[in-house]
């Protein structure tokens, strides 16, 4: 049986036509993709399609879950919320619910699969270095294993010592006493500085993996990204300039002119024109008038975002009116000693395992802090009510803060904002949400220390704001209290 593993394909519908033109003349049985169907590029329907049809496994990739609803997006780039939100309007209910069946491992042939590593597929985390790679061998038994996720092909091997090694992607033959863990790169968003796609087939009759690349239409994809109005990466644009080729001649036209009558239309009666254009003045009335009464109404008509919660704590936000003082922290403070499973008041906050994660508050700086300990690399999220900022004017927020590792410490922790606005009834509406990774300080003997110190601008219609600190990290962290607070406020 020969296995085409393919994966990350980011709805690139070029770069995954020509490697199913590449498997076609290949002898391939089975298709298995590790998942990232969609996310990042232009062609989620297409692509989506293409894969139900094609391919025989598919697995949950991270974009996978988060354009489904099932897995936060707040985590993603700016560029790649957007994308999530352009890929979930196109989709439809069918597709979205297709995604959310999707496996996240698969095992036959002899060998397994996954998206991001074995340790816990569900997190995605990726699978990077010799100490991610003991990690996932542990994990599972099989001697061969496929990931994806990093878009970066490369070959993981364990041998009679225990201590894996990296390869970089080559052809190869499965030996007796070794296992590998195998990325087949990316499809539809490589990373390798080449930008060709990445796949490879193994045959378990020779017990070979072969890598294969290909050269996809990057102009196209880049010109397709544009027209959504989504923006690249900027490796992306780098690369699409570098492949501009130079004019040589001026541009010229080598066809017959075509006669006038072959291409010009039937001409349409005046009447016909007129009744045309009251038909246009008449949906443009009542474009205006339906606006004018959302203006007036005074309530935003927009989508709700599903990935986004609403707190079922405070559905009806703690009202900030009236701002005294303006520069107040709306954040309420951390309790001087918490126990194990006490409440965090003002704060609600959940672990991914309640055995290996572990909150205290203790005292640095004349200042209360929160100290949370992960004996493994799991998820932790603190996050406010809603605030209510009807009334107050505010049209930007100030959200700053910092916090200090323990060492070692792997992983990062983002502030996150998360906007609503509200039904005629006052209920609220999610919208958008903006996530920031806390950056290691610059400043001289400050190792330890992440910060971060934005201001956000509020979104139209913003009635409701949350806010929340989401980390993915193995070891400890010590938070200061943040500062959440009215950045101008507006005096009309």
């Amino acid at each position: 049986m020969r296995y085409a593993i393919v994966s990350d394909l980011h709805a690139n519908a070029p770069a995954w036509q020509n490697v199913l033109n590449d498997l076609a003349g290949r002898g391939v049985d089975r298709i298995v993709c590790l998942g990232d169907v969609v996310g990042y590029g232009p062609d989620p329907v297409e692509v989506l399609e293409s894969v139900y049809r094609h391919v025989h496994v598919t697995l949950m990739g991270n974009h996978d879950a988060a354009v489904a609803g099932i897995f936060d997006p707040s985590v993603f780039t700016d560029r790649a919320q957007a994308a999530v939100v352009y890929h979930r309007e196109r989709l439809s209910a069918n597709a979205l619910a297709w995604l959310r069946r999707l496996p996240y491992l698969h095992a036959e042939g002899g060998f397994h699969c996954a998206h991001g590593d074995f340790t816990h597929p569900k997190s995605f985390r990726y699978l990077i270095g010799e100490e991610a790679a003991l990690a996932s061998f542990r994990a599972v038994s099989e001697q061969l294993l496929f990931v994806g996720h990093t878009h970066l092909a490369g070959i993981h091997v364990i041998g009679t010592s225990g201590v894996p090694h990296i390869l970089t992607p080559g052809d190869f033959e499965l030996e007796a006493g070794k296992r590998y863990i195998v990325n087949p790169g990316s499809v539809g968003y490589p990373r390798t500085g080449d930008c060709r796609t990445s796949y490879c087939i193994y045959d378990d009759q020779k017990r070979s993996v072969c890598f294969h690349q290909l050269p996809f239409d990057l102009d196209g994809y880049h010109a397709k990204m544009q027209a959504i109005g989504i923006a690249d990466d900027p490796w992306v644009e780098e690369k699409a300039n570098e492949r501009r080729l130079e004019t040589v001649r001026e541009s010229v036209s080598f066809g017959n002119a075509v006669p006038e009558e072959e291409t010009a239309s039937p001409r349409r009666k005046p009447v016909s024109r007129w009744i045309l254009w009251c038909g246009c003045l008449a949906v443009l009335a009542v474009l205006a008038v339906s606006g004018l009464f959302f203006f007036r109404a005074g309530k935003a008509a927009v989508e709700p975002d599903p990935a986004i919660r609403v707190p079922a704590a405070s559905p009806a936000g703690i009202a900030l009116y009236p701002l005294k003082p303006q520069d107040k922290n709306w954040l309420s403070p951390w309790p001087p000693a918490l126990g194990p499973g006490e409440p965090l008041d003002g704060w609600t906050y959940s672990f991914e395992n309640r055995e290996r994660q572990h909150f205290s508050t203790g005292l640095r700086d004349a200042a209360t802090t929160l100290k949370v300990r992960n004996e493994q690399h799991l998820r932790v999220c603190v996050e406010t009510p809603l605030f209510d900022l009807s009334g107050t004017g505010v049209k930007a927020v100030r959200m700053r803060g910092y916090a200090r590792t323990g060492n070692p410490f792997s992983g990062n922790v983002q502030f996150r904002l998360a906007f609503f606005a509200a039904n005629t009834d006052g209920t609220p509406v999610p919208m958008r949400s903006k996530s920031f990774e806390l950056n290691p300080s610059r400043r001289k003997g400050e190792a330890d220390v992440l910060s971060l110190n934005r201001k956000i601008p509020l979104p139209q219609h913003t009635v409701f704001v949350q806010f929340s600190i989401d980390g993915m990290f193995e070891g400890s962290l010590e938070l200061a209290l943040p500062y959440v607070g009215a950045e101008t406020v507006s005096t009309n």
